[in-house]
């Protein structure tokens, strides 16, 4: 394989934190414009099955994800201005897996063009670059002689091609997962906090080459497994902590010889070009909270006092975009927020609350889903301190969902099945349609 272009730097800087205990009246993004019209939204189609699963959304407004064909498998796609493309398979079969690829997965793509995924025969799946000459097997590193399974994901690719994956094998339950990054066309396996950890996993990463994630911190008596936020800079792990002064009780796991031990869970979800990293963990209330890490230090978001939140993304501007609410929250949504400068704003529902924040842009504008007064979720971009529906798409469904924005505020989302009434998850087992709602 071809050895790719060496990572460039590029560093912004974000404001410092405040008091977080304020409540904001709006505050307009520079350059407003008006939001995607529900009336212009595009059906992206399908390869000749009945569904389609949208993953990525770039700066011009390509899209790449996995369609049904004709011939009933999921094959890897890019479209473009009104065009669905399928994406070669890798060719042939191996001496050790005499099995044709017959499907495929397209995960991320650069604002370049670059796009990363999964080819995949009944066996086993590759990690793949699909570039201008065709489609490159990245020969992601396995342990233990495992396949690769379909479950793994390409998380981001940078425009000189240096790409984040969390690699999954067939192995378990659970699983046996890891983080991949290649750098210059060179992979390396991302170190894990404990040497046992056999399932530890990355989020996303800066045009540094910083990587954010969860990997196990303590095992608990019975097996469980308490993860902690993680960042690998250089290739170096290192715990971001959670929110307890000395950090989790010695011996949490063990209640024979610490009956009031406390372990907690975390993850982190974005990180900026300077290293700020925003995410959740579980604090001492057993509340799962929002927190901003800057310069060493972890502290709570202060938003939504007394309920969980979930911190899901930032920009470089020192935005931070979320949601939190009361015990269903993490299955059917509640209150979305955004914060900057120790500021909150909520963005309020579409009539029925359920509100879940999935992406924001480097303006601040917000997407997500949220329910109608009649208990229908609907994807919805907030902006410019207003928030609107943008429909079921030209295909309708039970529910619609955005899951991506770009810089010029147009909105990727995907129409389907909710997993159950009030769900912000679409069925896997029932077909789904990927939708734009371009921003003219």
């Amino acid at each position: 394989m071809h050895r790719l272009a060496l990572l460039a730097a590029v560093v912004a800087s974000l404001t410092a934190c405040t008091d977080p205990s304020a409540v904001s009246t709006p505050r307009p993004s520079a350059h407003a414009v008006s939001a995607p019209d529900p009336a212009d939204a595009i059906d992206l189609g399908t390869l000749g099955g009945n569904s389609t699963t949208p993953r990525a959304l770039n700066n011009g407004g390509q899209v790449v994800g996995t369609s049904v064909a004709a011939d009933g498998q999921a094959h890897p796609f890019v479209w473009e201005a009104g065009t669905m493309r399928e994406l070669p398979l890798l060719p042939g079969t191996r001496p050790e897996i005499p099995f044709p690829e017959i499907g495929g997965d397209a995960q991320a793509i650069s604002n370049s063009g670059l796009i990363a995924g999964l080819s995949y025969n009944k066996y086993d799946a590759r990690m793949v670059l699909w570039d201008s000459s065709g489609v490159h097997d990245l020969a992601a590193p396995t342990a233990y002689g495992l396949p690769i399974s379909r479950s793994a994901r390409a998380i981001r690719i940078t425009d000189v091609g240096d790409i984040l994956a969390t690699v999954v094998l067939h192995s378990g339950p659970p699983p046996m997962s890891y983080p991949v990054l290649w750098q210059g066309g060179v992979a390396q396996r991302l170190p894990a906090l404990r040497a046992s950890d056999q399932s530890y996993t990355a989020a996303a990463m800066n045009n540094r080459g910083q990587v954010i994630g969860a990997a196990t911190s303590a095992y608990g008596y019975q097996g469980d497994v308490y993860r902690h936020p993680v960042l690998w800079t250089d290739g170096a792990i290192q715990d971001l902590g959670v929110l307890r002064a000395g950090g989790d009780t010695p011996e949490c796991y063990d209640p024979r010889r610490n009956p009031d031990g406390f372990c907690t869970n975390g993850t982190a979800t974005d990180i900026s070009e300077r290293g700020d990293v925003v995410g959740y963990v579980t604090d001492t209330t057993h509340l799962v909270r929002p927190f901003l890490w800057r310069d060493g230090q972890l502290g709570d978001l202060g938003v939504l006092p007394g309920l969980n939140a979930y911190a899901t993304a930032s920009n470089e501007r020192g935005q931070v975009a979320g949601y939190g609410g009361g015990q269903l929250v993490s299955v059917e949504g509640g209150e979305g927020f955004a914060w900057q400068d120790g500021q909150t704003q909520l963005l309020g529902s579409l009539g029925g609350g359920g509100t879940v924040v999935t992406a924001m842009n480097q303006r601040g504008d917000v997407v997500g889903s949220s329910l109608t007064a009649a208990g229908e979720r609907h994807a919805f971009i907030w902006s410019d301190g207003t928030m609107t529906d943008l429909g079921l798409g030209p295909q309708g469904g039970g529910a619609s969902i955005a899951i991506a924005v770009n810089a010029r505020g147009d909105v990727l989302g995907v129409s389907g099945t909710p997993l159950f009434p009030r769900s912000f998850s679409l069925s896997d087992t029932q077909a789904k349609r990927g939708v734009l709602w371009p921003r003219h």
